[in-house]
């Protein structure tokens, strides 16, 4: 192989290296997170008693607003085993 194939194919691999770097920082400052929202959304604990099979009820968290859709199916809210709040 000559001398200048040989310095051609460094001088690719440093330039490569260089624009792969290149690319990386502009893919990294692009997909930063963003800021968390101001105002998130209100966790509830509720039984959730699967229509059907009321046997498999079981505690999960929702959002506040699905609370309204799991009260009329029957769940309550909070942890299944304790007394439904009056």
């Amino acid at each position: 192989m000559s001398e200048h194939v040989s310095r051609t194919r460094r001088w690719l691999r440093v330039v490569t290296r260089v624009a792969l770097c290149v690319v990386a920082a502009a893919g990294l400052t692009m997909s930063q997170p963003h800021p968390a929202k101001a105002d998130p959304v209100e966790k509830v604990t509720i039984c959730h008693i699967p229509p059907g099979n009321p046997a498999n009820e079981h505690t999960i968290t929702v959002g506040a607003p699905a609370v309204p859709a799991h009260l009329a199916h029957g769940d309550h809210v909070g942890a299944c085993g304790a007394p439904p709040p009056a």
